[in-house]
């Protein structure tokens, strides 16, 4: 009788660190419901293993990225250090009942516990040397995907036609539009980019927290275009008026990047507050509490499509949690900006984009490569990386 092979034993974290990184944008974005963004910021998230196993995470920087390396550097040493790398889930309990919970700290702690578990399902897929999405149990490797990132702002209808045209011949059949510009503005804009392409291109629209008019005006015209979607319509604090614009059944409602949780989030399923659900699995905890959430949106059978930060490591977890939990339900948020360094330089690898379909790499763990002898040509800088928001285009008056 054959001896069953020997389970390989997992290693110990004995490194915690964090990195803050920037890269400029070459040629800034149209504004955003935000405004348009001075640059791509970071936290990266390293952990070393007693077996010479190197994980990474990406952390949202918060505005504050200093702060959330800080919290990585000090008080989640206790945390993470002589743990399994596998443990994800005990390192997801401790610090949301000593930190977030009882503690009340939940902003930057989250952040933190975000990049940390991504860099140790990093480890753990490395160690075993298999990808991050067959630990959990998936094969797939190519998702449905639509161009987002920092594309497709507040524009002229006429350049805005041309922006999409050059996503479109670059293989994307769906795009998103940013709206909450003003109503007349926004609707010329949608008109113009469903005349120039047809009923072939599927349509999200995006406000990013835009509160310049009521969005709520928009959805019976973004219903009779066709949209797929309406994100971020109103801020996180206005949950009841979200239940109402979800109610109205005018055009689905997106939201959650800005939700930190399974709790949060299932609050707001229960609410009805929302179709699409969209964890960022920089902020939420990571993809451990991603998944719990992703459960709680499949049993309620709503849309999934994860909101992308600004690294190819956050970038590729996404894949990884739609590849094991998303099903036919979901969509991968790409970045179809044409240069990023933190995509393309200092780090690479993941996931890519071909034809306008993702593609998750064949690789250990989360597939990326960190470039650390380029760390310091990406020194991280302090402040927001939006500056106060742009709310009408050059020339155009209230």
């Amino acid at each position: 009788m054959t001896e069953p092979a020997r389970t390989r034993s997992v290693p110990d974290i004995t490194a915690l660190e964090a990195f803050t990184v920037t890269a400029q944008f070459d040629r800034r974005p149209d504004p955003l419901g935000l405004g348009s963004a001075l640059r791509r910021d970071a936290v990266l998230v390293k952990v070393t293993c007693d077996d010479g196993t190197v994980g990474w995470g990406e952390a949202f920087h918060g505005h504050a990225g200093t702060a959330v390396a800080e919290i990585v550097r000090t008080t989640m040493q206790e945390v993470v250090l002589g743990r399994r790398v596998s443990d994800t889930v005990g390192v997801n309990r401790e610090t949301n009942e000593r930190f977030i919970a009882s503690a009340g700290m939940a902003g930057g702690f989250a952040l933190a516990l975000s990049g940390i578990d991504l860099a140790m399902w990093d480890a753990y897929g490395k160690h075993l040397g298999v990808p991050v999405h067959r630990l959990l149990g998936s094969e797939t490797r190519h998702l449905d995907a639509y161009a987002g990132g920092f594309t497709l702002g507040y524009t002229e209808p006429a350049r805005l036609v041309e922006s999409v045209r050059a996503l479109v011949e670059r293989g994307f059949t769906a795009v998103k539009v940013r709206v909450g510009d003003s109503h007349d503005r926004d609707l010329a804009r949608l008109r113009a980019v469903r005349t120039e392409f047809g009923e072939s291109l599927r349509i999200m629209t995006d406000a990013n927290l835009g509160l310049s008019y009521e969005l709520a005006r928009l959805a019976p015209a973004a219903r009779e275009l066709g949209v797929e979607w309406l994100e971020e319509p109103y801020p996180k604090t206005r949950i009841e008026a979200f239940r109402s614009l979800t109610a109205q059944r005018w055009v689905p409602v997106a939201a959650g990047e800005t939700l930190a949780g399974a709790v949060q989030f299932g609050e707001w399923i229960s609410r009805g507050a929302l179709d699409v659900v969209q964890p960022d699995l920089s902020r939420v905890g990571g993809l451990t509490e991603a998944l719990r959430i992703a459960a709680l949106a499949g049993a309620a059978g709503l849309r999934l499509a994860p909101h992308i930060s600004h690294t190819v490591i956050n970038q590729a977890a996404a894949a990884h949690l739609i590849a094991a939990a998303g099903g036919s339900n979901a969509i991968y948020e790409a970045d179809a900006t044409l240069a990023n360094p933190l995509r393309d330089d200092l780090i690479t690898g993941g996931v890519t984009v071909e034809g306008g379909v993702a593609v998750i790499a064949d690789a250990p763990g989360l597939g990326i490569e960190v470039r650390e002898d380029l760390l310091a040509d990406y020194p991280g800088q302090t402040g927001s990386s939006f500056p106060r928001p742009e709310r009408h285009l050059p020339g155009h008056d209230r």
